[in-house]
């Protein structure tokens, strides 16, 4: 099978349930109707989103290994469809319906992990797994460039329908290809599975990957790095609207663009940080110097509110891209580090452990930054936070750094 028709597949069902995991906490700021969530309304919600997709993600080996990659993925997809749904309809529910869309966002990186690995030839895996990665900041750029003005003219249920029936769509379209990709990734006897799949055993399985992280002082160390990083992106690309909309006086539309600004920026992130970390830097290091650009653009962001003048619009723009390709472009470095310093045959384990660790980072960061942004210290005193949070990653990094070397992990 073509390398490039699996790539394409997850890369618009990734995108798609990234749209739809930020496509409330975006609209918030641009549609004045129900429901209009504070800052700690944003952050309970992504709170209750990722609760649901570090489920997820955890529960996913045994679903991918007995309905295959691509239908795991389009039963995701289409829950957070549902999600999405039933934030337009029922207003009252929206945590439950945050919950639902986080349950099918969780899945989606494992399962298109497992279609990649298996179906790209080795000499190109660093460059497809870097061009995958870059569904999460895609999906968010679409959030910044379509909400706005679907908000403007269709209203709160209205965008929300319009972006359900978008995910429906794509899971239709990955169907024709879904049993020639499941049955070239298909796992033999389900790897001894039971026939039906009780709620007891996909329990027992939630603790496998986590185990695995806990044995290993290399992997703990980029699962810190992992929980601090997604944290900060989350409230990022969470807040970012608000906070040019309310701080600067920017209409929704402008800071929506900056929004996309930035996760273009994290596009470009991904697969250059990534083609550097291959050729001329050392991942760790990569990692390290990335801590220290987020700090940057954090503090600087954290000093627009106190600029006493309009922002120009080209600093503005460049504080946005630099921050989208710091904040949101990581992921791709340290998901190739983590599978590169897993023990042999556990890289999915260790993939999955990891990503549990990121989402739980979120669960963090979004509530911490809102609450930060409803105390006095407002905006100002929340970025200056992540900046300093940054900075912590970046020492933690450099006191580790010679107990990494080049060698497989060594257990406790």
């Amino acid at each position: 099978m073509n390398t490039w028709l699996p790539l394409l597949v997850t890369l618009l069902i990734q995108a798609f349930s990234a749209l739809s995991l930020m496509a409330v906490p975006v609209l918030v700021p641009v549609e004045a109707g129900v429901p209009r969530l504070s800052a700690n309304g944003i952050g309970l919600y992504l709170f209750c989103g990722y609760v649901g997709a570090v489920l997820g993600s955890l529960g996913a080996g045994p679903i991918v290994a007995r309905l295959g990659a691509i239908r795991t993925s389009q039963y995701a997809l289409a829950l957070s469809a549902l999600g999405l749904a039933m934030a337009a309809l029922w207003p009252a529910g929206i945590l439950l319906a945050a919950l639902c869309i986080g349950l099918g966002y969780g899945p989606i990186t494992p399962a298109s992990s497992h279609v990649l690995i298996q179906t790209t030839p080795a000499h190109q895996r660093n460059l497809v797994f870097s061009i995958k990665q870059t569904g999460v900041p895609l999906g968010v750029a679409m959030t910044g460039f379509l909400i706005p003005p679907l908000g403007s003219s269709l209203g709160w249920a209205g965008t929300l329908l319009t972006l359900a029936g978008a995910c429906a769509a794509i899971v239709l379209l990955a169907n024709p290809v879904r049993a020639g990709l499941d049955a070239l990734t298909a796992l033999p006897q389900h790897l001894g599975q039971p026939a039906a799949l009780s709620v007891q055993f996909l329990m027992r399985q939630l603790f496998v990957p986590l185990t695995v992280i806990a044995q290993h002082r290399q992997l703990r160390v980029l699962a810190a790095v992992s929980f601090v990083f997604s944290g900060i992106q989350i409230a990022f690309t969470s807040y970012i609207v608000s906070y040019l909309t309310s701080s600067l006086a920017l209409s929704a539309l402008l800071a929506g663009s900056m929004l996309a600004l930035s996760q273009l920026g994290g596009v470009a992130g991904r697969i250059a940080w990534g083609y550097l970390s291959d050729k001329l830097v050392n991942p760790l290091h990569m990692l390290a110097m990335l801590a220290g650009a987020i700090s940057l653009a954090a503090f600087s962001t954290a000093s627009l509110a106190h600029w006493g003048a309009v922002v120009p619009a080209l600093l503005l723009s460049a504080l946005m891209v630099l921050y989208g390709a710091s904040a949101s472009g990581w992921n791709g470095v340290y998901l190739a580090e983590v599978a590169r310093r897993a023990p042999a045959g556990q890289a999915a384990q260790a993939t999955s452990g990891t990503l549990a660790c990121t989402f739980f980072g979120v669960l963090v960061g979004a509530p911490l930054f809102g609450l930060v942004v409803s105390s006095p210290g407002g905006y100002t005193l929340a970025f200056a936070m992540q900046a300093l949070f940054a900075l912590s990653i970046g020492l933690l990094l450099f006191i580790n750094r010679a107990k990494f070397g080049d060698t497989a992990p060594e257990p406790i």
